[in-house]
């Protein structure tokens, strides 16, 4: 958003907007950092660099920053109502288990169709922080993998509490879309609900506060996945992806090989089916399929399994996660970890102790 401003502050919003020359937007409280996020927009003639350089003038001011946009991390093609789930690897074959019902994951993405026949029965609710609450097709098809209970796209978290946070709208282009005020209000619902596990298929460049979110988060003991990024080999991994406390997932397809807009580099973990997934999506039948490709995919597929890790599980210990599955993973391209696959196939350590 090139006409705002974000910034933290303990004092007046108002009446900082007004000392910097800025127009009081929105004052959020973050319940989960204990400060307020102030939003404000630039006046005529003014500049970004120059609002910015203004804030920091002011003690009361925290983390003076532009407004982000980020996307979600997923294409789409239309698809039979048959097709093969999730494939050689998936999580799905180590997660169909009922033990997962008194678990908690969450996701922050578009708004979901919840009375599509996939999630009939689950356990999921869902809080809007936007104003168009029509389902997408991408946070329907991210609910339906990590919940969904019919036959046709089994969820690898099956029965457990599925929290949808919705923060990204779709523009004209099809493309989903958040602001970082919109994220920011999702991360702190999830900090404040404080789920096993939370799930960001999105990605966008560094933000200082998301980041300070996702510590947070962290802090309460939430394993956080992230999508890798489908900004293919020349690109790095986005934010959240590349943020330390969060578990980075790349897609592969069903051969092994990487998704071809995957984007690349040391920081990306382990590896997931995301290739010709197939998904829920709606479509106003409440029965309609597509096959998705994406790290949005393969994240899903990871954090729903992530549910049985130890680490995730109970034992609140979410910093050990990624040396956990990096050491479980099942080594794939060059020897040892590589900047397209990571540590390789994603694969909870027990299940990797069952293959040896």
């Amino acid at each position: 958003m090139p006409d705002q401003v974000l910034f933290t502050t303990d004092a007046d919003p108002a009446a900082i907007a007004a000392q910097a020359g800025l127009d009081l937007i929105e004052a959020i409280p973050l319940q989960s950092l204990g400060t307020t996020l102030v939003v404000a927009g630039l006046r005529k003639r003014d500049s970004l660099e120059a609002a910015l350089q203004r804030l920091t003038q002011s003690a009361d001011v925290h983390g003076p920053q532009p407004n982000f946009v980020f996307q979600t991390m997923s294409d789409a093609e239309p698809a039979p109502k048959r097709f093969a789930i999730h494939g050689l690897g998936a999580p799905t074959q180590v997660n169909a288990n009922t033990s997962a019902t008194a678990r908690t994951i969450a996701m922050i993405d578009t708004s979901v169709a919840l009375d599509h026949e996939a999630l009939r029965g689950a356990r999921l609710e869902q809080r809007l922080f936007i104003a168009d609450a029509t389902p997408k097709a991408h946070g329907t098809a991210v609910a339906s993998l990590i919940a969904g209970s019919g036959s046709e796209v089994p969820g690898v978290a099956r029965g457990a509490r599925l929290l949808s946070f919705a923060a990204f709208t779709e523009r004209k282009d099809g493309i989903a879309v958040a602001t970082t005020t919109n994220l920011a209000k999702a991360l702190d619902a999830a900090a404040i609900a404080r789920p096993d596990v939370l799930n960001l298929a999105f990605g966008g460049r560094e933000d200082p506060l998301l980041g300070l979110m996702v510590d947070e988060i962290d802090r309460r003991g939430v394993c956080v996945v992230a999508a890798s990024g489908n900004g293919g080999a020349r690109r790095r991994v986005p934010f959240p992806a590349s943020h330390p406390a969060v578990l980075a997932v790349t897609a592969i397809d069903n051969a092994l090989k990487p998704y071809e807009h995957a984007s690349r580099g040391d920081r990306i973990d382990v590896a997931a089916v995301g290739v010709d997934v197939f998904v829920a999506v709606p479509d106003g039948t409440r029965s309609a399929y597509r096959r998705m490709s994406g790290t949005s995919m393969a994240s899903a597929l990871v954090a729903g399994a992530l549910l049985r890790a130890t680490e995730c599980e109970g034992a609140r210990a979410p910093t050990a996660i990624r040396p956990t599955a990096r050491a479980a993973a099942r080594d794939l391209g060059s020897p040892g970890h590589d900047p397209i696959f990571g540590a390789g196939l994603f694969l909870l350590p027990q299940e990797k102790s069952r293959s040896h």
